[in-house]
């Protein structure tokens, strides 16, 4: 049980390093990815914004997700829903490849051992006889 929580605890954290990682230093542009749960008619082209803002703490960068439809219809879904999205959809990811890494490991495991055609006192076992 141990082992389990482990591994689901460091799936966990290595989905919300690898959201944060991509969406926000990589390809903020994978936000549009959600658009389809997040839009809807008539605003259903999605736009990613990446707002930069100076203040007395440094540099912030606000990343929000538009909905915009033909006529500028315009919807503001923000960036906290389509980001937990995207970690839900890296989490259920990176859990198959765990998953499917440890079944593999354990159907190894359970095989019959390979029998050795040595001869157990370790003699060597004859290879061939010679008629001549």
């Amino acid at each position: 049980m141990r082992a389990f929580m482990i591994a689901a605890v460091s799936t966990a954290v290595g989905a919300a390093f690898l959201t944060l990682a991509l969406t926000v230093g990589v390809w903020p542009g994978e936000a549009k990815l959600t658009a389809p749960l997040f839009c809807s008619a008539p605003a259903t082209d999605p736009l990613v914004v990446a707002d930069k803002f100076y203040d007395g703490e440094g540099t912030s960068i606000n990343y929000t997700l538009y909905c915009v439809g033909e006529r500028g219809e315009l919807t503001d879904e923000g960036f906290a829903l389509p980001l937990l999205t995207l970690f839900a959809g890296h989490l259920a990811i990176l859990a198959v490849i765990v998953l499917s890494t440890a079944l593999i490991g354990r159907s190894r495991d359970r095989r019959a051992p390979v029998r050795s055609l040595r001869p157990q006192d370790g003699t060597v076992a004859p290879t061939g006889t010679s008629d001549s």
